[in-house]
């Protein structure tokens, strides 16, 4: 069995190699003449899976190793008969993690204040749903708004868009990018959306950059009707727009779902759809790493807001991806730097492997908080 794996899946060579001969590719030179050997594609969200990829192509199963499937046209699949298989929830833990580095930065660098705020999450599904468990603990309140979870009978409670964006401080997008139905989410965040604001809002993209557009958030900025911008993805990836990357306060290469253990997530994910597909026993498994230090010492006697960002920057550095993105915006070949960022983003572990020490007895909020984000604290 030929079996092509894209070469950003971490361990996905080694472990589908027990099933047949591995073909390493790169996701976005991707070609239908590659595979017309191949019998299986394991994709991430950068390669387009359609008939002009896979037609006179033998490929009898495909699996993208993330939650977004906007990449993949699934009725072509199902109708040539081709098992098709995402990683739903994977990364949740890691984008709502990304979430909590990003607000803890601005809420020291750039005095926004959390506690008593109100989130309003976009999006109530894998993502949405770890991003409203890790909110409390910033001391936010949580709104949710997502009409097809209310329509499906999800207990909720549920708000509209626009009784979202009136009642919240923050707003935070975690949808699909679909195109069509009476939910369409490419461009629902336009002028109309943003004009209604009737205060000055924090946004938080890390789902897909065409919920809306560059010209529509550089409108938004200049009205007032954002005071700050935190962007993970971007319209027209890898081809982003320099201009409105630079007005952003923090911007990262479409990475919040990348820790290591989001990433494994997802791979582990994909090769159990792969064997129930072809019928084949276990024979291998992705491998869970553990970081290489641990342990976090907490920094004296500082406030809980201070010691909890100074926690979550000794994990993850939230800072680094906007200062390396950053540097690129005035290269000629931004794109090509824009996707070398995404494949050689170094090894991130979540909160769940870090351990907390040396904190004092009496900081029992921050000890609470800690814990709630993921933390051990001894």
């Amino acid at each position: 069995m030929n079996i092509f794996v894209d070469e950003n899946i971490p361990q996905g060579p080694q472990v589908f190699s027990a099933y047949g001969d591995v073909h390493v590719f790169a996701g976005r030179a991707l070609k239908q003449k590659d595979l017309l050997k191949a019998d299986a594609l394991v994709v991430r969200s950068i390669t387009n899976v359609n008939d002009g990829l896979l037609d006179g192509t033998p490929v009898r199963f495909v699996g993208t190793a993330t939650i977004g499937v906007d990449h993949i046209d699934q009725d072509y699949l199902s109708k040539s008969g081709i098992g098709f298989a995402a990683a739903p929830g994977c990364n949740a833990r890691s984008v709502a993690e990304y979430l909590t580095a990003a607000l803890l930065h601005l809420r020291l660098h750039r005095k926004l204040e959390l506690e008593g705020k109100t989130l309003g999450i976009i999006g109530f599904g894998h993502v949405g749903n770890q991003v409203a468990r890790v909110a409390p603990f910033l001391g936010l309140k949580v709104l949710r708004c997502d009409p097809p979870l209310e329509k499906a009978g999800h207990p909720g409670p549920f708000l509209s868009l626009q009784e979202l964006a009136a009642q919240s401080d923050i707003l935070t997008a975690h949808v699909p990018l679909t195109r069509t139905g009476p939910h369409a989410t490419l461009g629902f965040l336009n002028c109309d959306f943003f004009e209604a604001f009737n205060n000055s809002k924090v946004l938080i993209n890390t789902c897909r950059g065409e919920i809306t557009d560059a010209e529509t958030l550089l409108w938004a900025l200049d009205q007032k009707k954002l005071s700050h911008l935190i962007l993970d993805v971007f319209p027209g990836e890898p081809n982003i727009d320099p201009i409105l990357a630079s007005r952003a306060d923090l911007i990262s290469p479409h990475i919040a779902g990348y820790s290591i253990q989001g990433k494994l997530n997802g791979t582990s994910q994909i090769l159990t759809a792969f064997l129930q597909h072809f019928g084949l026993e276990k024979k291998s498994d992705v491998i869970m790493p553990s970081p290489p230090h641990p342990d976090i010492t907490w920094p004296g006697k500082v406030g809980a807001e201070v010691g909890m960002h100074h926690c979550v920057k000794q994990s993850y550095e939230i800072l680094r991806d906007d200062i390396n993105l950053r540097r690129a915006l005035n290269d000629p070949d931004l794109p090509i730097r824009f996707d070398l960022l995404r494949k050689t983003y170094p090894e991130r572990y979540e909160f769940a492997g870090f351990r907390v020490t040396g904190l004092p007895r009496e900081e029992n909020t921050a000890r609470q908080r800690l814990r709630g984000l993921g933390f051990t604290v001894e």
